[in-house]
């Protein structure tokens, strides 16, 4: 984490009151010392996101709020609320992804997704987003077999949301290309499609 720990630590102070424990009660609960939540509070030491959670567990506050993060008001309402939401996503660098598509005839059934390669190293967020997305996957299909319930899953989410607040997002570089320029580079990518098609049609044929 990265974030103030003094204002982290006035947080945990003002919950902390609002919760009406004392430091010694959440130090005994916390299987800490006063003197480590006295630190906390004053910013002398940054708790580690373990123990932000379990703190913002004992105070009823979420680990997101206890750290400062501020999500975001997101609507979604149609399909062109999405469209913009993947347009802001292919404006960051350090995020890549890919769309695969399949249909009929060439496919038996109908699908699309999204793709992110945790191994693109021109991409170095990808490795964190594939770890979020397998999680959410396995969060979502306890909810969904009633493994667990929508409170726990939202405590899983506030979670996240705490562990990555620092992961910050910049938007790429705009490359401003001339006309010439353009059809120069989608040339070079032909010429390079077709030196590959050709490497595979040439190792195809040394197997057969």
């Amino acid at each position: 984490m990265h974030s103030n720990p003094a204002e982290i630590g006035e947080r945990i102070k003002a919950a902390r009151k609002a919760a009406h424990l004392s430091q010694t009660e959440l130090a005994q609960r916390l299987d800490k010392t006063m003197r480590t939540v006295q630190k906390y509070e004053s910013g002398e030491i940054e708790p580690s996101i373990a123990m932000i959670n379990a703190i913002a567990k004992i105070l009823d506050i979420s680990p997101a709020d206890l750290i400062g993060y501020q999500k975001p008001e997101i609507q979604l309402d149609s399909l062109s609320d999405v469209i913009a939401v993947l347009y802001q996503l292919n404006k960051k660098t350090g995020i890549r992804f890919e769309i695969d598509v399949q249909r009929p005839p060439r496919s038996e059934e109908w699908s699309c997704s999204l793709k992110f390669k945790g191994n693109d190293h021109s991409a170095e967020m990808n490795d964190s987003l594939c770890l979020i997305l397998e999680e959410f996957r396995d969060e979502r299909e306890k909810l969904e077999t009633y493994w667990t319930d929508q409170e726990s899953f939202d405590r899983w989410i506030e979670k996240e949301l705490a562990y990555y607040a620092d992961a910050k997002l910049q938007d790429r570089e705009v490359e401003v290309l001339s006309d010439l320029e353009r059809i120069q580079r989608r040339n070079e990518l032909d010429r390079q499609m077709l030196e590959k098609m050709k490497k595979a049609a040439e190792e195809n044929g040394d197997q057969e």
